[in-house]
């Protein structure tokens, strides 16, 4: 099946095409939807000038994209084959980059927020909610578990990374003081 054969099978019968485990290909919508993501992202950034200019910046922050987000749909895989759930690493991988698809709601928000209409802290904001909530869902959709267990195993990448951004500046307060005194 095509990209846009596969979008539209997601759009319309999004239960029928998740819960199938032989159902169609979701990598090429996959990585389409962490590209388009990322360059949201990236142009909204640059319309402050929050990111250097340039396809190099643009191809680093989609390559940190790419392996955080494989990252995270590890952990979570993994967490849900402890737990007995079944289901793919690499579909939750495909599906996590249609669901960066919701970052191209950016581009309005940004052009509105340049002309003094809206702030970019919130749009930002609502997007970067938004785009965990689809994770349940697709989470409990593809793995067939309760919306409690999906929200506990799409929160523990975060939590630990923010588990691990405090310890590390923590640490580099006491280095900071340490090397004060």
């Amino acid at each position: 099946m095509d990209f846009l054969g596969a979008l539209s099978e997601l759009v319309d019968s999004p239960k029928e095409t998740l819960e199938n485990p032989c159902g169609i290909d979701l990598s090429r919508p996959g990585l389409a939807g962490y590209a388009v993501g990322t360059l949201s992202i990236f142009v909204f950034l640059r319309m402050d000038s929050l990111v250097p200019p340039g396809i190099f910046s643009f191809l680093a922050m989609l390559t940190a994209v790419l392996a955080v987000n494989l990252f995270f749909s590890a952990i979570i895989h993994l967490f849900l084959e402890m737990t007995g759930a079944s289901g793919s690493a690499f579909r939750l991988f495909s599906l996590f980059g249609v669901g960066e698809f919701v970052w191209m709601l950016l581009l309005p928000f940004g052009f509105l927020a340049k002309f003094g209409y809206l702030n970019y802290f919130f749009w930002f904001s609502l997007c970067f909610v938004i785009i965990p909530i689809v994770r349940i869902i697709f989470v409990r959709r593809l793995y067939f578990v309760s919306n409690n267990k999906a929200l506990l195993a799409v929160w523990l990448p975060y939590a630990g990374s923010a588990a691990a951004l405090m310890a590390a500046f923590i640490y580099a307060i006491v280095w900071m003081v340490w090397l004060i005194i």
